[in-house]
Order: C-alpha cells, then sequence, then structure tokens
C-alpha cells in the first residue's frame, strides 16, 4: 500500500510506537533505581524505603508492560505460529491472516475502550491505594493501558489496511491490454 496518507500513518506509528518504547525503556530504569534505592535504605541505612513496593507495582510494571505493545506489533515481533497455514494456498493463508488481524483489531479496540473507561473512572475518584507510609496516587497509572493497548490498536489497524489492499490485489483479475 503505497499512498501518502498511508505513508503518513505508518509514519506516525512509527514515531508513537519507538516514543511509547522509549518511555517504557525509562521506566524499566526507574525501577532499577526505586529497587537499588529500596535496598541501599534498608541494608545501609537500617530503615526500609516506604513505597517501593507500591511505586514499582503500580507504575513502573505496568508501564514496562503496556506501553512498548506498540512497538512489538509495529516491528511485527510478536510470536507466530504457521504450522496449519504453511500447507495452504497464498489466497487462503492471507485470507485466514487477514481475518485473524482484524479480529485483533476489534478486540483491542474493545479493550483500548474498557481500559479507558476505568482510567477515567479512577482519574474521577482520584484512586489510591494506601501504603505504609499514607496513600499513592494511582489513577496515573491507570492510563499506560489505554494508550499502549491504543497505540497497538492504531497499528493493527495499518496492518489490516495493507492486509485488505494486498488480498484485494492478489485476487483481483489481471487486466489485459489488447
Amino acid at each position: 500500500m503505497n499512498t501518502k496518507l498511508y505513508q503518513v500513518f505508518v509514519r506516525i506509528d512509527g514515531a508513537l510506537s519507538t516514543a511509547l518504547c522509549v518511555l517504557a525503556s525509562l521506566f524499566v530504569v526507574a525501577m532499577m533505581l526505586h529497587i537499588v534505592a529500596g535496598i541501599f535504605s534498608r541494608h545501609v541505612l537500617g530503615e526500609p524505603l516506604g513505597g517501593v513496593t507500591e511505586i514499582v507495582s503500580v507504575y513502573d510494571m505496568v508501564a514496562v508492560t503496556f506501553l512498548p505493545l506498540a512497538y512489538v506489533t509495529h516491528r511485527n515481533a510478536h510470536i507466530s505460529v504457521e504450522l496449519f497455514t504453511r500447507s495452504l494456498s497464498p489466497l487462503w493463508a492471507q485470507l485466514i491472516d487477514t481475518v485473524a488481524v482484524l479480529f485483533v483489531v476489534l478486540l483491542s479496540a474493545w479493550i483500548t475502550i474498557e481500559t479507558t473507561n476505568a482510567a477515567f473512572e479512577s482519574l474521577y475518584i482520584r484512586e489510591v491505594w494506601e501504603s505504609g507510609d499514607g496513600f499513592l496516587s494511582v489513577w496515573v497509572s491507570r492510563l499506560f493501558l489505554p494508550l499502549g493497548i491504543g497505540a497497538m490498536t492504531f497499528t493493527w489497524i495499518l496492518e489490516a489496511v495493507r492486509r485488505i489492499d494486498r488480498l484485494v490485489r492478489l485476487n483481483a483479475p489481471a487486466i489485459s491490454v489488447p
């Protein structure tokens, strides 16, 4: 698919997925620093650093899990098994793959909508967790799910458009010029 609009969307997708992956990488560094600071505080200073477990589990792990989903999808790095489809004709294999991608688009769009609703509800009530030292606001971390899954959905939509285009071109009758 080589339309200009499609290529613009592919560039946007690449930039968005890369930015979210870089942000997730920063959360990996933050998680390492949180854990090291907690260990240092407990063993060297003799006083545990409060809230480390909660911050790591609420913010760092959620960001590291969900923000890079679009990057993995954009790079086509998901695990795939072609045990059944490799023996099919190219048309049938592409048809099955296209239907599977459309199913993933619908499913991930639904999950994006549900997690967005949950994130806004958490934002509305200013959700907090009680920790040993007080309360930790967790509503911000609820935004990581719709952001990561929504970006992945955008990538899957582009993939679905590309596969449908390829399927239509593969099945199109040849035009002969007299």
